[in-house]
């Protein structure tokens, strides 16, 4: 059963209000940054518009419609997601989903399509949807979530209606840490996870922290040549490119911080702040320019395979340059 988050009570009570007053626009686009449970939002909201028997805002749970969903079997529902090895939403898909809303509503209430990772979605799928979307069927709705509004064509932006989800209050946030996971770190984790609850509980419970600091640790071996790239490729393997991204650009901001302005305020890792400390002054501030644009080009095609052992054999050979080329 999709979870309730505390910080999604204002868009919950405006939106299932609406449906009670049959008000919903056909299209709506959920859209913010990752680890704030956007997906679980739309799963709650589908239950929601298919239970038979709602208890006041919220989905019974114990109807036909609700067990149905339960199970994966409601026929006024669809998920559609990317699929593949190109990791695209594409137009069969999209097809197949404008069928199912055309066809006749099994409960009485609405037909549901949700898409998730909206942004993947192919050239092509995007012109088919949006002929669903000048046109739609009578209480269908559409639930189309992403972290990428901005990738979407401007044309199916313009025909959705944007719930957008921003990170909680630093204090909700904690507050909820604290009831999920009371032995973690939570303001390190929080402040790593750039205010996003999810996340940070994610890499608690994952021991991500403790994998960002040996990453670290071996950034700080490379920048005094007691390591080489080679063997830190070997390390790092066990790490998945896209967190290895994540973690490098965090680093950056913070080094380019240091060494700027010197300022310890507002830092990504306050947690290994000597660490950064000590190779701030080696580092080449026009180099880790470049570099910070190259990771961020890793993290845009984040749906295409990276190819792991070409991307940490280029990024450890332009860290390793960041130190190379330094002078103190």
């Amino acid at each position: 059963m999709p979870e309730s988050y505390p910080w999604h009570a204002a868009q919950w009570a405006q939106y299932a209000r609406r449906a009670q007053k049959a008000t919903l626009p056909h299209a709506l686009l959920l859209s913010g940054p990752a680890g704030l449970g956007k997906l679980s939002f739309a799963h709650r909201f589908a239950r929601f518009l298919l239970c038979d028997a709602l208890v006041g805002t919220n989905a019974c749970g114990r109807c036909r419609g609700c067990h149905l969903l339960l199970v994966g079997n409601h026929a006024d529902f669809l998920h559609t997601a990317p699929e593949g090895d190109s990791q695209q939403i594409k137009i069969d898909q999209i097809r197949a989903l404008s069928h199912f809303v055309s066809l006749s509503r099994d409960s009485g209430r609405y037909k549901v399509a949700l898409i998730s990772n909206a942004d993947t979605i192919n050239r092509n799928a995007a012109n088919s949807l949006l002929k669903t979307l000048e046109e739609p069927p009578p209480f269908s709705v559409i639930l189309l979530v992403t972290t990428a509004a901005a990738a979407l064509p401007a044309t199916l932006l313009s025909r959705c209606q944007r719930i957008e989800f921003r990170c909680p209050a630093r204090a909700m946030a904690l507050e909820w840490l604290a009831t999920k996971a009371p032995d973690i770190d939570a303001e390190t984790s929080l402040a790593l996870a750039r205010g996003a609850p999810l996340t940070a509980l994610a890499w608690s419970r994952d021991d991500l922290l403790s994998a960002r600091r040996a990453v670290f640790s071996d950034i700080q071996r490379l920048a005094e040549a007691r390591d080489t790239p080679v063997k830190v490729a070997e390390r790092w393997r066990q790490y998945a490119p896209e967190m290895i991204v994540t973690w490098l650009l965090s680093w950056l901001v913070d080094v380019v911080k240091l060494r700027s302005n010197g300022t310890l305020g507002g830092l990504n890792n306050p947690d290994v702040v000597q660490s950064l400390q000590a190779v701030t002054q080696r580092l080449d501030l026009v180099a880790s320019f470049a570099l910070y644009d190259v990771l961020i080009d890793y993290r845009r095609m984040r749906h295409v395979p990276l190819g792991p052992q070409l991307m940490l054999e280029d990024t450890l050979i332009a860290l390793t340059g960041l130190f190379n080329t330094a002078r103190p």
